[in-house]
């Protein structure tokens, strides 16, 4: 059956493909010098003749020719190069007139090497995302992408430091187009590894196209690396050192060669990364015994290793079709030993009793990935098949000693306890995609298969007479498989030179089965779903443009949030996953308003059905609270954005963006029943100083009021960074220095209320910090980038 869908999928867009066909005609040509030498890689641009807009493009290969599809009719035909003089002038193209010839004049110089200089915006709108182009942000240099992010527009941080967009979480991280493997948790730990300065260009993706998979309720976010051209090899090397509380060192280093027909790169970061948490938790609870209320303090100094060894290969196997191959490994180690003393009080906060709780925890994360693709061109115009395939996992050792201490004065440790867990996680999928571009019109379709299977095994032992002992009622085994399967097809067409469309539909087949042999329980779930997908483009003037987006997309729980194991922090508090969770869905709309190509203003609306959250519960018959999570009902958004940038003069300039957010939740589970809503808001700013070409300096903050997270009031936060950077040696080594979190302002403030209990945290972390750091580049400088393409289990692989 899905072998027939895909067919007959394949069959409409060859149909689509013949029709369109039948009115294009293939222009063909050749560029030459006045000695009749070929013009290698000419652009080629044929434009409207009375709006000078581009109808088409295409480049000239090694020996001048080129090709390029339009419509019949009279246009302006130019040929741009930087060694020779460019060429403009009327073509008629029609059944009769399907081919010229061009002679390109010597320019008044032949240089050995152009540079050229051109300062982008710093926003752009496209049709489908939102490009920020950071280019050198002086005060995030020798920091990491993670803080250079949550300067991004309508980007910010919520519990448990991860990232959200317009009011919505569940984001998905690219580099360089290719989807990364890892669960929201992790891409704050991934972010925190690359470096700011090897950024060129965020996209901010809010609503994917439907070549991508559903996945994620906020979007993608595609990360730009720095660009390069030419043959030859290249290194660089950096190191950056941070002093808070605690000290953390982190280096980097990379490789890359390109020859003419082979590119390869290998880059190694790893560090060492010292910090605290610091938690004051309360928990108030109405039992039938009466009212308990505990203060808790946990303090948690953290020891942190990570390597990261990334490689590429590229290898063009003829003019038509190209082969790449790429691996990635990593290896995190934490280490977080944590002392958590806690007072049992009465109503008028007398201490009743204490206890004190001692707690060891080392964790190792293992992810490697190995990914095949291929490319094949169907014609010099863009139209092209390509294949994905990959296999990846993942391995998670986690070993925890708690030692509870009842009586201070004693010393004398009861009710030990140690966990083993251990996670084995293995992702195989391949994808499909058939790329064909047209003279004013792109089709896109495709097909994709994953399978993943992930082994959890969760060990508790309790010390009793001397001796550790397996305790059955809270160790447990869980084994969770899922197929994925999904098929897309995407059309985008120029209406008119003021109108463009783009739509798209995705559908997904999921069969999911969770396993507990210690349970004794089998859940499993399957479900088909469709993904539309559409885009509107109005450019009502040179000055104003309209975008009008929508979609619909689903945000799946992480396996690890499926596995019913429980954790503890102390003998009040611990964790649980539920699995019965279900995926959530989100509907997205957004009017996008550019004006005067840099303000950019966007009323936005999203409803969440099914919406799953982590929350606490009180432990019947104990003082016990465990936080797990759950379908807890519907949520909605109301906002506006806006991007307002300052320019002053070339040298000074300000980026401001405002985030205005009406939430509105529906919660009814279990016996409780609430509508939580609230007004929230956040202002970010960028003031940006250029006092020469290599010294520059910026400031940048932001300030978030008050908000919501399902059963949360997270309070408001800030936080003020400055940095300065100078280049030297011919820009090729670079100093930078800056200060983070410079008032001690950005911290985790959260309170939680039931209808019989009230609970509640303050979190603070080591996030004031000052940092220095020195990066060089060597050998030759320009290289070319290594083809980017998607992992076949991008989507997967990010749940783990």
């Amino acid at each position: 059956m899905k072998f027939l869908k895909l067919s007959l999928l394949f069959i409409l867009c060859g149909l689509v493909k013949t029709s369109f066909s039948q009115n294009l005609i293939l222009f063909e040509g050749s560029i030459k010098t006045e000695s009749r030498e070929s013009v290698f890689a000419a652009d080629v641009l044929i434009k409207n003749i009375e709006t000078d807009k581009v109808i088409a493009y295409t480049t000239t290969d090694s020996l001048g020719n080129f090709g390029i599809e339009v419509l019949p009719g009279t246009y302006l035909m130019e040929v741009h190069h930087l060694a020779f003089e460019s060429y403009s002038n009327s073509l008629r193209i029609s059944k009769d007139i399907t081919s010229k010839q061009i002679v390109l004049n010597p320019g008044e110089e032949r240089l050995s090497e152009v540079i050229i200089t051109a300062r982008k915006p710093l926003l752009e709108k496209k049709l489908d995302r939102m490009v920020l182009n950071v280019g050198n942000r002086p005060a995030f240099a020798g920091s990491n992408s993670f803080e250079l992010l949550k300067s991004a527009p309508g980007i910010y941080t919520s519990l448990g430091n991860r990232l959200k967009l317009m009011g919505k979480s569940g984001i998905r991280l690219m580099l360089n187009g290719r989807l990364q493997q890892l669960n929201e948790d992790e891409i704050s730990n991934f972010l925190k590894t690359l470096p700011a300065e090897d950024i060129e260009s965020i996209e901010i993706i809010t609503t994917p196209p439907a070549k991508y998979e559903a996945e994620g309720n906020a979007g993608i976010i595609n990360i730009i690396t720095k660009k390069q051209s030419g043959k030859g090899w290249n290194g660089n090397l950096a190191l950056t050192g941070y002093y808070g509380d605690y000290g953390r060192y982190l280096g980097q280093a990379g490789f890359q060669y390109q020859g003419e027909l082979l590119k390869t790169t290998v880059s190694y970061s790893g560090g060492k990364v010292n910090s605290f948490e610091e938690i004051e938790q309360y928990n108030n609870s109405e039992l039938p015994e009466g009212e308990q209320r505990y203060r808790s303090f946990n303090y948690e100094p953290r020891k942190r290793f990570y390597n990261v060894l990334r490689s590429q290969v590229d290898f063009q196997i003829n003019n038509s079709s190209n082969m790449s191959f790429s691996t990635r490994t990593s290896i995190n180690e934490n280490n977080r030993p944590s002392i958590n003393q806690t007072f049992l009080t009465n109503s008028e906060n007398n201490t009743v009793s204490s206890f004190q709780t001692s707690t060891r925890e080392e964790v190792k994360f293992t992810n490697y990935s190995a990914d095949l693709y291929y490319e094949y061109k169907l014609d010099s115009l863009g139209k092209k098949i390509s294949l994905s395939a990959s296999s990846a996992g993942f391995g998670t050792q986690n070993d925890q000693n708690f030692k509870n201490l009842f009586n201070a004065e004693e010393n004398n440790y009861k009710e030990r306890l140690q966990s083993d867990f251990d996670n084995d996680t293995q992702i195989h999928a391949f994808k499909l995609d058939i790329n064909l571009p047209y003279a004013n019109i792109l089709w896109e379709t495709g097909t994709k298969y994953g399978h993943t299977r992930a082994k959890n095994n969760f060990l508790f032992e309790s010390f009793e007479n001397d001796e550790w002992l397996k305790d059955t009622n809270l160790s447990n085994d869980f084994q969770y498989q899922e197929y994925n399967a999904a098929i897309y097809v995407s059309v985008q067409k120029e209406l008119s030179d003021r109108w463009e469309v783009k739509a798209g539909l995705r559908g997904e087949y999921t069969a999911t089965e969770g396993f507990s042999p210690t349970l004794e329980q089998t859940t499993t779930f399957n479900y088909f779903k469709l993904f539309p997908t559409f885009y509107l483009q109005y450019g009502a003037s040179k000055d104003y443009q309209l975008n009008f987006t929508y979609s619909r997309r689903i945000n799946r729980p992480d396996y690890r949030d499926l596995n019913p194991f429980i954790t503890y922090q102390s003998p009040l508090f611990s964790n649980q996953g539920n699995p019965l969770l279900r995926p959530e869905f989100t509907h997205s709309i957004e009017f996008n308003h550019i004006i005067d190509k840099k303000y950019i203003v966007t009323p936005f609306y999203n409803f969440t059905q099914s919406y799953y959250s982590e929350f606490p519960q009180n432990v019947p018959g104990s003082a016990e609270t465990r936080y797990t999570f759950g379908n807890i009902g519907n949520n909605q958004n109301f906002g506006l954005q806006a991007v307002i940038p300052v320019k002053f003069n070339d040298k000074i300039q300000l980026q401001q963006t405002l985030l205005a957010l009406y939430q509105y939740y529906n919660i009814s589970y279990n016996s409780i029943s609430e509508n939580p809503h609230g007004f929230f808001w956040m202002y970010q700013f960028s003031f940006n100083v250029a006092f020469s070409e290599n010294l520059q300096a910026e400031i940048s903050g932001n300030y978030r009021s008050s908000t919501l997270q399902g059963f949360y009031q997270i309070e408001s936060s800030a936080d003020l960074d400055i940095g300065f950077s100078y280049s030297f040696w011919k820009k090729k080594a670079r100093l930078y220095a800056g200060l983070s979190d410079i008032l001690y302002t950005n911290r985790s403030k959260v309170a939680i209320q039931y209808p019989s209990q009230s609970l509640g945290f303050t979190r603070y972390n080591d996030t004031r910090l000052l940092k220095i750091g020195f990066n060089y580049t060597f050998g030759q400088k320009n290289l070319k980038e290594n083809i980017s393409f998607g992992s076949a289990s991008e989507e997967e692989q990010r749940r783990n």
